[in-house]
């Protein structure tokens, strides 16, 4: 007779509960059992078994009080020392939005493999990553369970397959002539932002944070080193509040130096000055204000509206089609891997099919 998952009655009149050991070699998952006289006796074994602590009730009367979101803010408080402060502001957004909400008032004695799943299946219409970013926020909050109560919780494994990405539209050849030859007219420091970043696919939070003297006129280089960005912090009063922080890049990969071409580099020398970039001050301009002018910049176009990732998209996509190798690409962009340029970043327009179609008329 079955009564909750994992316990039954037995023929013999005995009760079993089995309860997760571990993964094989073939990753499936193995099982224990143990035994009780009664449905009740073989629960308590359980609950305790998930606690690590079947010889110590007294550590397990107090971990049994323990709820999921008390271990969060632990957690936190405890990560916080070791992180930039625009991942800490990651985490805490990914724990007020998404695992609190879902599983924070679960006792952690009640958490088991499964909740891999409750969370796949909640969010199951979140972008791939953003999924992905849930999932290693809340198995760093159980490894830290265990290591804090003594546990023994184990997750299941999960292989979240990546959706089909929308088609990110990028500048045809004749838009980015159209829209060079608009930032060409009367050009100042934010419309030489958007030249140089269509011809060396910088990030908005590079460009925001690029200094003069991050470019050697004599090399012919940008130094790309540093990022801006404005990140959500909640307090813990819940006050939501927002910060603008100037930091190294996500990745070691980011940190880059780019060359520059000779026509690029002619346009830089006559509008060069001091501080940042994109004002020529000791202040700088915010990435949400600097899309509001790209926004405008193509407006006054004529341009259909894109958004401003997709300039990087663009060069990515001119470089593939002037015949770039990918592992340079790769490397001139950030990226840590050569997958990632290829999945996300190149973009075949419609001429460059013509193109290669009009090959077989060789054939």
């Amino acid at each position: 007779m079955r009564t909750q998952r994992n316990i039954y009655k037995r023929k013999d009149g005995r009760w079993e509960g089995r309860y997760f050991k571990e993964y094989g070699a073939d990753g499936k998952i193995k099982y224990n059992s143990i035994y009780g006289k009664t449905y009740t006796e073989v629960k308590d074994k359980l609950e305790k078994i998930k606690l690590g602590i079947l010889n110590n009730p007294k550590t397990y009367l107090k971990n049994a009080k323990v709820k999921l979101k008390d271990v969060c803010y632990e957690w936190l408080e405890t990560t916080k020392i070791n992180i930039k402060e625009s991942t800490y502001a990651k985490y805490v957004y990914i724990v007020k939005n998404y695992i609190i909400p879902c599983i924070g008032n679960i006792k952690l004695y009640e958490i088991d493999n499964n909740y891999t799943d409750v969370f796949i299946n909640k969010y199951s219409r979140l972008a791939t990553l953003t999924l992905r970013d849930i999932m290693s926020v809340f198995k760093a909050i159980i490894k830290f369970a265990n290591e804090q109560y003594n546990l023994n919780i184990q997750l299941k494994r999960c292989n979240l397959k990546a959706k089909n990405s929308k088609n990110i539209r990028v500048l045809s050849v004749l838009e980015q002539k159209k829209l060079e030859e608009y930032l060409m007219k009367e050009t100042d420091l934010p419309k030489l932002g958007i030249l140089l970043c269509l011809n060396t696919g910088l990030r908005i939070g590079e460009i925001c944070a690029l200094k003069w003297e991050d470019i050697n006129f004599e090399e012919k280089t940008i130094r790309i080193n540093k990022t801006l960005q404005r990140v959500k912090i909640i307090e813990k009063d819940s006050i939501e509040k927002t910060k603008l922080i100037i930091g190294t890049p996500k990745t070691e990969s980011s940190e880059r130096i780019i060359p520059l071409t000779d026509k690029m580099l002619n346009l830089l020398e006559k509008h060069k000055t001091t501080e940042y970039f994109l004002t020529g001050d000791y202040e700088c301009i915010e990435p949400r204000s600097y899309r509001y002018k790209f926004k405008k910049y193509l407006e006054e176009a004529g341009i259909e509206h894109i958004n401003f990732h997709a300039l990087r998209h663009t060069f990515a996509t001119r470089a593939i089609e002037s015949g770039f190798d990918v592992k340079t690409l790769s490397e001139l962009m950030g990226h840590t891997s050569i997958q990632i340029l290829l999945e996300r970043y190149v973009h075949s327009s419609m001429e460059q099919k013509r193109k290669q179609m009009n090959k077989l008329n060789s054939l």
